[in-house]
């Protein structure tokens, strides 16, 4: 199943009420699942290297995929050109390291005082593969599926991958100013990076964007982080990192916050403060209990004014739908076969009409 069979007008016109939060009668749900038939899996590359590179075998894999792919309500199928998540520092200089699943940026600042001022660079290798990346995409997918803006880890992030994590901290204490300029190139380059995704993939779709936090909206939508973070206290958060926030989501129509880990908690308050930012992806980190295990954190969430984007097994979800209020929640739910998808959406159903978050003290 691809656009084709989906109308995406009106499924993007939820996911804007959600946004806005203004669904009041239930939850959106981004919901897929399994069908019976679909295409044999296409032969995988020999090495690591070339499962990245190999554009068109990850497009014809992914479209393989929708075949064998059914969605309900507001599901609709998403592609993320992915390179990892320091894409961004490659686009400043930086080489990447791939594994099976991720990659990273091998730190290449030894001294800020031997460094030019961060820039661009538009004629460098991993910026031209992941700008062929997405005009592959778009183009590929054409009226079969949205093409997700990239994973730009920037400001603490995108310095950390340049610096290493452990210097950067080193370096808010020992050379403050210096790190605020270098914010501020960083910004530039996320600037210029993220208006060169739109402009390959805006035409393409007919206005309407996507992002690795899974939504389909009309304009410029994309998700911000800083994982960087969990290693400060609030104090150099404010001073150095929310103004980012705000700049950040300020180039977009639409914007997810993805939280990542119990470090980040100490600047969910001011980042929620920030009125350009739309939804928080909770994310509590390898070894902590699941977002549904999170009530009290996220009716805070809600009531500090944002929406949420969730995850989780198929219980979980039905169980965040009992105490979280519809507006501006965005579930994500994956199950395997169209017998389960009817089942779990009977059980929604059911809870969205007894409404019994009604009953709970928010």
């Amino acid at each position: 199943m691809d656009l084709r069979d989906l109308d995406l007008e009106q499924i993007a016109e939820r996911y804007r009420r959600t946004f806005a939060r203004e669904n009041h009668d239930r939850p959106l749900v981004w919901l897929s699942y399994a069908q019976p038939q679909h295409p044999p899996a296409l032969p995988t590359p020999p090495t690591i290297r070339e499962r990245w590179f190999n554009f068109e075998w990850r497009l014809e894999s992914f479209e393989n995929h929708l075949e064998g792919t059914g969605f309900l309500l507001e599901g609709f199928p998403s592609f993320h050109c992915n390179l990892g998540p320091d894409i961004l520092a490659s686009c400043m200089g930086s080489e990447l390291e791939f594994a099976e699943t991720t990659s990273w940026a091998i730190p290449r600042v030894k001294d800020w005082r031997e460094t030019p001022p961060l820039r661009f660079h538009h004629e460098g290798f991993y910026w031209q593969q992941m700008a062929r990346f997405l005009s592959l995409s778009a183009e590929w997918g054409k009226g079969k599926w949205l093409t997700a803006s990239g994973d730009l880890h920037t400001n603490g992030d995108g310095l950390a991958a340049l610096r290493g994590p452990q210097n950067l901290l080193l370096d808010l204490l020992d050379n403050p100013e210096e790190i605020l300029r270098r914010l501020a190139e960083c910004h530039a380059v996320y600037s210029q990076v993220l208006q060169a995704h739109f402009d390959i993939l805006l035409p393409a779709s007919g206005g309407f964007s996507s992002s690795w936090c899974t939504a389909a909206l009309k304009g410029r939508f994309a998700t911000i982080q800083n994982d960087f973070s969990c290693m400060i206290g609030p104090a150099h958060f404010r001073d150095f990192f929310l103004p980012y926030v705000e700049k950040e989501s300020a180039l977009l129509d639409a914007c997810v916050y993805h939280l990542d880990g119990p470090g980040a908690l100490p600047h969910l308050a001011p980042i929620c403060s920030v009125p350009t930012v739309h939804l928080i992806q909770w994310v509590p980190g390898a070894g902590n209990k699941p977002p549904a295990q999170w009530p009290e954190l996220l009716r805070q969430i809600q009531s500090l004014g944002k929406g949420l984007w969730l995850y989780g097994t198929p219980e979980e979800q039905l169980n965040m739908m009992r105490f979280l209020k519809p507006e501006g929640c965005m579930y994500n739910v994956w199950v395997k076969d169209r017998q389960e998808a009817e089942s779990f959406l009977q059980t929604a159903r059911s809870i969205w009409n007894q409404r019994p978050w009604e009953n709970e003290s928010f």
